[in-house]
């Protein structure tokens, strides 16, 4: 899906993420250490990719070979979790290999998707159109992620208005502005940098609440995301302090957790 924007929901029971706009460079980069091996729930080829003989599934093995994978291009969409040791893999009971099938097929989870003999921090679904969803064991992991995404986005659209400038530093999105975003519009929120307005100075990105989440699956097209949501607030970059700040526009459509900050 074309356009300039974030789009985020999250499932706070499970830790999932469900987003559109950030990128597997973006989780990489935001995640505190590259994973050192995954379980791939999708069929793939390529010399990174081994076969446990236990359960069946493909393997890609070190840090290195992991980023590669990730940043990698496929012609099937990337499905996997991370695991810690190896030989762990040959004590999944058939129940559990059916989950990660289930999982894999199916792109949800029929219990949680973080497995104690497994170790992993991720379950990682890439969907249709660019959208992911991701199960994060520790969710603050995702706010780094999500800074390194709205950082990126940010530096992209003022290089794009400034051909010729130097490139743009920007600092860390603070955490209460991260929390805001993640948890305060419950049924999802999309970053609009494609809707940047520049006045004295100060870039201002209108943040737009999701009004209908059922319609979620049928989002094709950067119209009909913005034909479901409405604007809310607006996330604000200072280029001459380097300080962002959140101005809520619609108390009504943040939940209690925005105003406890």
């Amino acid at each position: 899906m074309r356009g300039n924007f974030v789009y985020l929901s999250l499932e706070p029971v499970t830790n999932m993420v469900y987003s559109l706009g950030i990128s597997p460079a973006d989780f990489l980069n935001g995640v505190p250490e590259v994973p050192n091996q995954l379980l791939l729930l999708n069929a793939e080829a390529g010399n990174d990719v081994e076969i446990n003989p236990h359960t069946r599934f493909q393997t890609v093995a070190g840090q290195a070979q992991v980023r590669r994978y990730l940043l990698g291009k496929h012609p099937t969409p990337v499905k996997w979790l991370d695991y810690v040791h190896a030989d762990d893999l040959d004590f999944l009971l058939p129940s559990e290999i059916a989950e990660l099938l289930y999982l894999g097929h199916m792109e949800t989870h029929i219990r949680t998707p973080f497995y104690a003999k497994l170790q992993n921090e991720y379950a990682f679904l890439s969907l249709r159109d660019g959208f992911y969803k991701i199960y994060y064991q520790h969710l603050s992991n995702f706010g780094h992620v999500l800074d390194v995404s709205i950082k990126r986005h940010l530096r992209a659209m003022h290089n794009n208005r400034w051909v010729f400038a130097r490139p743009l530093a920007i600092t860390d999105v603070p955490h209460e502005i991260i929390l805001q975003l993640t948890e305060g519009l419950m049924d999802g929120a999309v970053i609009a940098f494609d809707q940047l307005v520049e006045r004295h100075r100060v870039y201002l990105i209108p943040v737009r609440a999701v009004q209908h989440p059922e319609h979620q699956a049928a989002w094709h097209t950067q119209e009909e995301v913005y034909a479901d949501s409405k604007e809310v607030a607006s996330l604000r970059y200072d280029l001459t302090t380097r300080e962002w700040s959140l101005t809520i526009h619609d108390n009504q459509e943040f939940s209690e957790v925005a105003d406890l900050i």
